[in-house]
């Protein structure tokens, strides 16, 4: 499965691990508008276009 949202979730362990470090790195340096992405592509759960009855066609 593939995530083609404009901020891409994780599909892997290892991808949401990354998004989490780049989140606390985000959160100790004062990145407000990181945090905010990072929590955003955390946000689950993410529907494939295949599995989305309600796409563009």
């Amino acid at each position: 499965m593939t995530c083609h949202h404009l901020f891409h979730h994780p599909q892997t362990s290892t991808e949401r691990d990354a998004i989490v470090q780049q989140l606390n790195y985000c959160r100790s340096i004062g990145d407000g508008q990181g945090v905010l992405v990072a929590l955003v592509q955390l946000t689950e759960p993410c529907s494939s276009p295949e599995s989305d009855d309600e796409g563009a066609e």
